[in-house]
């Protein structure tokens, strides 16, 4: 299957599992689709995905990697790819 990427942090979706599509656009978590939406109003949240820091209102998502946090697994792989860690 080809890797589809986010309509919000363009990042390649390589694990389907945290994707969603909301108004006929692909995202690689509700964390993205929520920031891309408008959906942040009223929410009190300081933390920030490490890779396209996007804040984190659905910590169902989440992956940590090397004491960062990141709003899902595309992101982390992501951010291991692009420092060479795998």
């Amino acid at each position: 299957m080809p890797h589809t990427t986010c309509a919000h942090c363009h990042v390649a979706i390589t694990d389907h599992a945290t994707m969603v599509e909301h108004g006929g656009r692909t995202f690689c978590c509700t964390n993205c689709s929520s920031a891309e939406h408008g959906q942040m109003r009223g929410r009190a949240t300081t933390e920030m995905c490490a890779h396209c820091h996007v804040p984190l209102v659905d910590q169902t998502t989440l992956a940590e990697r090397n004491g960062q946090t990141f709003c899902c697994v595309n992101c982390a792989s992501a951010m291991a790819a692009s420092v060479g860690q795998h």
